[in-house]
């Protein structure tokens, strides 16, 4: 009995020792979030309507939004978000910028610019933008808070961008072609016109940019036509011309003057600048017929990796002196690549993308080949050796 009593007394001095250490925790309690004081409404834009430039658009200040500390009911740290979006989208998938615990952030115009036009709203027209403010409270230890999000006002802006491509000199053509007895029909037929297609049909770059690699013969002259098979209109030059180009004009009075010697060149149009360059290129640098192959393609699995391919199902066709296309149907998750020669594996093209983008060559296709749509169907591809870039639809 004695030893019970001694264990008793040791517990209970044990539990008081303890209940003595045990400091006394302070408990914060927080309430939803709110944006609006006394002194501010919530968040204030500088202007609620733009009309942006191009004047000094990457170092003049377009819009500044503004907003108050959040009070959450404790000292607590508060991260904010500024979220942006079309009046259309509606916040479903706004574009949100953490700015911390920063208070305001201004865009410049061409900073705005590109933000508008992100958001779907066209150069030259009037469009709505929503903003708002998202504020959140992170807990000590980095994790979510239970305390709900707590959004400012919405302001809504009318805004008009600018267009980022530049105006051309001269309007620009939907196609453009190379007539003269410098071109592969010399003095018999190189005047002829219509011209061969494609091999005489320049490769559209971009908006306002044509080129062509062609063999040219040496101490000749050329023309460009807008249409083929029409002397109606015309590019020429109105003084002297120079083998390495120089500026063009609508129906100039002159010729343009080809290299000096033989040989296969490219010729660069440019209508923003009203210019065209000559200068020697390289062979095989431009294929002159494509093909593809891979599991993606009609032979799948058991025959797609076949070379040579099936022809003509298998070849694109070539619509201009340097861009390609086919319609075929394609295997969905496989993949396929781009011969220059069919049979030939020494070279071949490709990219990263199921949708398109930049042309890779060789080695640096990743994983040796070109990813296909995730579904299975019909698709077009365009190959576009001039601009660098291919296109899946």
């Amino acid at each position: 009995m004695r030893n019970i009593f001694k264990l008793l007394s040791i517990s209970t001095l044990l539990m008081l020792a303890m209940a003595a250490c045990r400091k006394e925790e302070t408990r914060t309690t927080l309430h939803q979030g709110t944006f609006y004081t006394a002194a501010s409404p919530g968040l204030a834009a500088s202007t609620t309507t733009l009309v942006l430039d191009s004047a000094n658009a990457s170092a003049t200040k377009a819009i500044t939004f503004n907003w108050p500390v959040v009070n959450f009911g404790d000292n607590v740290l508060v991260s904010y978000t500024l979220q942006l979006d079309s009046v259309a989208g509606n916040f479903a998938k706004p574009v949100s910028v953490s700015l911390g615990s920063g208070l305001s952030q201004s865009y410049t115009k061409a900073d705005f610019n590109a933000l508008a036009q992100s958001l779907g709203l066209v150069a030259g027209t009037a469009g709505k933008l929503i903003v708002r403010v998202k504020a959140d409270v992170t807990q000590y230890n980095g994790a979510a808070s239970t305390v709900p999000s707590a959004l400012s006002n919405t302001v809504t802006l009318t805004v008009t961008p600018y267009s980022n491509i530049p105006q051309p000199k001269y309007p620009v053509p939907a196609n453009l072609y190379i007539v003269g007895n410098a071109t592969p029909g010399g003095e018999t037929h190189g005047w002829d016109n219509p011209v061969p297609v494609p091999n005489q049909q320049f490769t559209r770059i971009d908006a306002n940019t044509f080129g062509i690699v062609l063999q040219l013969i040496g101490g000749k002259q050329f023309l460009l036509l807008p249409k083929n098979g029409d002397w109606s209109h015309k590019y020429a030059i109105a003084g002297t011309g120079d083998p390495a180009g120089g500026a063009f004009e609508p129906d100039a009075a002159n010729n343009m003057a080809g290299p000096t010697t033989d040989g296969l060149y490219k010729i660069i149009v440019d209508f923003v600048k009203g210019t065209y360059t000559i200068t020697p290129a390289v062979a095989g640098a431009i294929p002159v017929n494509l093909f593809i192959v891979g599991d993606a393609t009609p032979g799948g699995d058991a025959h797609g990796w076949d070379n040579p391919v099936p022809v003509p199902s298998q070849q694109f066709t070539r619509i201009s002196s340097g861009e390609f296309t086919i319609t075929i149907s394609l295997f969905g998750g496989k993949g396929y690549l781009f011969l220059p020669v069919n049979g030939d594996w020494t070279h071949k093209y490709g990219g990263a993308s199921k949708t398109g983008g930049a042309l890779l060559a060789d080695n640096a296709v990743p994983s040796s080949n070109t990813p296909s749509p995730d579904v299975s169907g019909s698709y077009t591809i365009n190959v576009n050796f001039f601009s660098g870039q291919y296109t899946v639809k």
